[in-house]
């Protein structure tokens, strides 16, 4: 099911996650302004952490203000465009996708560091506690990457780290992506989604590129 998507991901699947980072349309190109870090839990949500959404509405961004995990729900109504296929495509957002094989221990950690955050999100700030930083902290509680992100806490970075690691279990694809849930959920990182994206599997381009000593950003503004 790829909901006008040339391919579907594989998703349902316990035994899988991903890093999802926005505005990444090649392997090696970062995207601008260092778009968004985001994730696919093995039940095929989206997943990722925000400025909250009152707090962004009042306009009060930026450094140390008050996180959210957004699922399904908070995707659709506040960034459409990056579950829905036709605002995407709209808006141009293509996003990246690193796509990794995991055991049932290592899923075990990773959905339980996305329960912790929720639970208790605590702060959201551009430099050194952002979405990047969020989604690194789920993969260095899955045993997958170190407790910081080489470099500056950017989602590039963390794309390229997990590449680096993992190079044997992952794989990678660039394009428009789309979330469809099978059906309700009272736990939205349980929200079984079939997920379709508009491009096919990336090929080799070369070595990884170093991370990036720049400044962090959402996409051109916090939260994005």
């Amino acid at each position: 099911m790829t909901f006008g998507a040339s391919s579907s991901l594989p998703f349902p699947n316990r035994g899988s996650i991903a890093l999802v980072v926005r505005h990444k349309t090649a392997r090696g190109v970062p995207p601008p302004g260092e778009g968004h870090a985001d994730v696919i839990m093995p039940s095929g949500a989206p997943v990722g952490f925000f400025v909250d959404a009152a707090t962004e509405d009042r306009g009060t961004l930026g450094m140390d203000v008050p996180g959210q995990v957004y699922g399904f729900a908070a995707f659709a109504s506040y960034r459409p465009w990056y579950v829905n296929l036709a605002d995407a495509t709209a808006r141009n957002v293509v996003s990246g996708v690193l796509l990794i094989r995991v055991t049932a221990a290592e899923q075990a950690r990773f959905v339980g560091a996305w329960r912790a955050m929720r639970s208790r999100p605590g702060s959201f700030s551009l430099v050194g506690w952002n979405c990047a930083s969020h989604a690194a902290l789920a993969f260095a509680t899955a045993g997958l990457v170190g407790r910081e992100i080489p470099g500056l806490d950017t989602p590039d970075n963390l794309f390229h780290e997990l590449r680096r690691r993992h190079a044997s279990r992952c794989e990678d694809h660039f394009g428009y992506l789309s979330f469809r849930p099978r059906e309700s959920s009272s736990d939205e990182l349980d929200l079984n989604c079939d997920v379709g994206i508009d491009a096919v599997r990336a090929m080799p381009t070369g070595p990884v590129p170093p991370p990036r000593g720049t400044s962090v950003g959402d996409g051109g503004r916090p939260g994005m």
